[in-house]
C-alpha cells in the first residue's frame, strides 16, 4: 500500500514551511508518504536537520510554490503565516491549496483565508492536536476550517502527518476548536502537577503515583502520555531536561486567544485566566523554550526563580 501512494503522489509536489519541532517530523511524514516535498524554514541549523534526515530543500522558495500544488505553514504565529502566504500568493498558481496548521486566533484565520480567497487560492486553516510526538509518529488530530468541498482534497496532503480530521466548519472553526482544547490542556496541566507535586513532597514514588493515577479517575493525556515528571515517562520533555517540546510562549499565546475569545461573548473562565496568569510568569522567568510539563518543577519548588 505503501508503494502505491508513493507512485501516486510522487509527482504531487508540496512547498512545507516552517521545520521546528513539530513541522519537521510533519514534514518527514509527508514525504514519505510519497509526496514530492520541499522544506523552508529561516533557521539553517532546521534545514541542515531536515535535509540530513532525508528531506528536500532549494535555495529558490519562489520558484517551488511556483511548481507546487499545496503550500503547507508550521509557523509560531500569525504574524509570521501572514507574512509568507503574502509573499506565496505572488508566485503560487490560481487554486493552490494553502494549508496552515499553527495555531492563530479565529478572526486572523478568518483574515487571511479571505485574502486567499480574494486571490483565487483554496485556503485550509488546520491546527493540530498531539504534540511532538504525535507529529514524529504521524498521529497528528487535524481540526479543518475550510469550506466543505475542499475537505477531502485537503485531507489527501494531510493524511501521511496524521490520524484524525475533522471538518470542524467555516475557516475560524479549527481554530476555536484548537484553543479550547489547549485551555484544558493548560488547566489539567497545572493541576496534574500540584497534584503529582504534593504527592512528592510527601514522600510518594512519582512512578506508582503515576501509575496509580493513570487506572482512576485522575487519569489524563497529560499523566498517561505527557508526564510532566522527569524519569517517570521516556521519551517526553521531562525527561529531557523540559526542551524540545509545546513551549511555554506559545501556550500562553493559545491562552491569551482562549481569554480574549472568552471576553467577546462575555463568558467568564476563572481557570482559564489563572492558567494564563501560570504560564506568563514562568515566561517571565525566562522559560519561554521550554516545555509546558515544566509547570510541575515551578510549583514543587514553590513557585521559585531556581528553574533558570
Amino acid at each position: 500500500m505503501f508503494f502505491k501512494l508513493a507512485r501516486k503522489f510522487a509527482h504531487t509536489k508540496v512547498t512545507f514551511i516552517g521545520l521546528g519541532n513539530m513541522g519537521l517530523p510533519m514534514a518527514l511524514n509527508l514525504q514519505k508518504g510519497g509526496y514530492h516535498v520541499n522544506g523552508f524554514d529561516l533557521n539553517n541549523d532546521f534545514v541542515e536537520s531536515f535535509k540530513k534526515q532525508g528531506g528536500e530543500t532549494s535555495s529558490d522558495m519562489d520558484q517551488s510554490i511556483k511548481e507546487s500544488d499545496c503550500v503547507i505553514t508550521m509557523l509560531p504565529n500569525f504574524k509570521a503565516t501572514e507574512s509568507v502566504w503574502s509573499t506565496a500568493f505572488i508566485t503560487a498558481r490560481k487554486d493552490t491549496v494553502f494549508i496552515d496548521t499553527s495555531t492563530i486566533s479565529p478572526v486572523d484565520a478568518k483574515k487571511i483565508s479571505q485574502v486567499a480567497l480574494d486571490n483565487n487560492f483554496i485556503p485550509v486553516i488546520s491546527p493540530v492536536s498531539g504534540g511532538v510526538p504525535g507529529a514524529k509518529n504521524a498521529t497528528l488530530s487535524f481540526m479543518l476550517g475550510c469550506n466543505k468541498e475542499h475537505f477531502e482534497k485537503a485531507k489527501t496532503f494531510l493524511q501521511p502527518m496524521g490520524k484524525n480530521f475533522y471538518h470542524c466548519g467555516d475557516y475560524s472553526a479549527g481554530q476555536i476548536v484548537k484553543i479550547c482544547n489547549n485551555l484544558c490542556l493548560a488547566i489539567s496541566m497545572v493541576g496534574l502537577s500540584e497534584s503529582l507535586a504534593l504527592g512528592v513532597k510527601l514522600g510518594a514514588d512519582p512512578n506508582i503515583l503515576s501509575a496509580v493515577m493513570s487506572t482512576s479517575t485522575a487519569k489524563c493525556w497529560s499523566l498517561e502520555s505527557y508526564n510532566p515528571i522527569p524519569g517517570v515517562l521516556p521519551n517526553v520533555p521531562s525527561s529531557r531536561n523540559y526542551d524540545n517540546g509545546y513551549n511555554n510562549e506559545l501556550l500562553q499565546k493559545d491562552l491569551q486567544f482562549a481569554n480574549d475569545c472568552a471576553k467577546s461573548v462575555d463568558l467568564d473562565i476563572e481557570f482559564g485566566q489563572k492558567a494564563l496568569e501560570y504560564y506568563a510568569k514562568l515566561n517571565n522567568l525566562g522559560l519561554k523554550k521550554k516545555d509546558i510539563g515544566i509547570i510541575y518543577k515551578y510549583i514543587l519548588d514553590n513557585k521559585k526563580s531556581s528553574l533558570l
